[in-house]
């Protein structure tokens, strides 16, 4: 893994057009070629609307089964985040959800972990993030996965895969 430093020489350090990419330590050295040298770090913060984005927008569960539904935000200030169903009530921590909150600096990785998917769990879930400059939510949709039984060999096999069932007519010539 290399690292590599951008150095600039002068009293001045000019960033054109700020964005929140560049937020971060930055560490002024001055030197008079006579020891020591004096440094100074300087933490630059950017305030920015909350953003989020979903890997999976679309997420297939079984009846029964335990499912987690993942979501990132990034914002500055800190944002104030939370999970909704599609009609707007708001998800709160008990027997059935588990919302989560995995905090780093101003990223967030929610989570929410759904026990025991039932029909009423089908549908729209939002990720919701807000703070004083603004707020944003994201989508994701839990569609019903089948479970597919085969008789095969004499037996039943409860097969938990997805599969492709295709249907052919066979017309004799």
């Amino acid at each position: 893994m290399s690292v590599s430093v951008l150095s600039v020489d002068g009293p001045i350090l000019n960033i054109s057009r700020v964005s929140r990419l560049h937020m971060g330590a930055y560490l002024c050295i001055a030197s008079n070629g006579i020891p020591p040298s004096v440094s100074k770090r300087i933490l630059l913060i950017v305030h920015f609307p909350p953003m989020i984005w979903i890997q999976n927008q679309l997420v297939g569960a079984m009846e029964g089964e335990e499912m987690t539904l993942e979501c990132n935000s990034e914002a500055y200030p800190k944002s104030i985040n939370y999970w909704t169903r599609e009609k707007g009530d708001i998800i709160v921590h008990g027997p059935k959800y588990e919302p989560e909150l995995l905090d780093n600096a101003y990223k967030v990785h929610m989570k929410l972990t759904i026990h025991f998917v039932s029909p009423s769990d089908f549908g729209a879930y939002k990720c919701v993030s807000k703070n004083s400059l603004g707020d944003t939510d994201g989508t994701i949709k839990v569609y019903r996965k089948f479970c597919v039984s085969v008789f095969l060999n004499g037996r039943f096999d409860v097969s938990r895969i997805n599969m492709n069932i295709y249907w052919y007519q066979f017309i004799t010539i």
